[in-house]
């Protein structure tokens, strides 16, 4: 075999080095940990395959992490929280405007209730004045 030419096995441990070091760019974390635990899984049957025990050993402990870590994500709420507002709050203006440019239209008097799914506003509702923040309603 010449100095360029590799076999199946060695191109199986760089797709697994590559899903690797692709999943540390992700910004979403369950992304990171899907595409981590699908390249260190194969890597891990590579070092199998090439009898390399730490090889072997570090990439499935790393699956075994990454399974936890998905479960863990699995169970948390996809609503983390909402948050009240006026109208005329700068948030609502230049940022949530964007998304829902009704909001542009409120009177400034109007408060609205904001759900976050993360860092994400997910979906808002307007509060009358005889409503308590508990007590929102839909907007149209």
């Amino acid at each position: 075999m010449n100095g360029f030419e590799l076999n199946w096995l060695e191109l199986y441990g760089y797709l697994g080095s590559a899903l690797i070091a692709i999943s540390l760019m992700m910004s979403d974390i369950r992304k990171l940990r899907w595409i981590n635990l699908v390249g260190a899984g194969s890597f891990a049957s590579y070092g199998l395959l090439i009898n390399a025990w730490p090889v072997t050993i570090l990439n499935g402990f790393i699956v075994l992490i990454d399974v936890v870590h998905l479960w863990q994500l699995s169970r948390q709420s996809t609503v983390s929280r909402s948050i009240e507002f006026a109208a005329s709050d700068t948030y609502v203006q230049t940022v949530l405007a964007d998304v829902w440019p009704q909001l542009h239209e409120l009177p400034d008097s109007q408060r609205l209730c904001v759900e976050f799914g993360g860092a994400q506003p997910k979906a808002f509702t307007l509060i009358t004045q005889q409503e308590s923040a508990s007590e929102p309603r839909l907007a149209a």
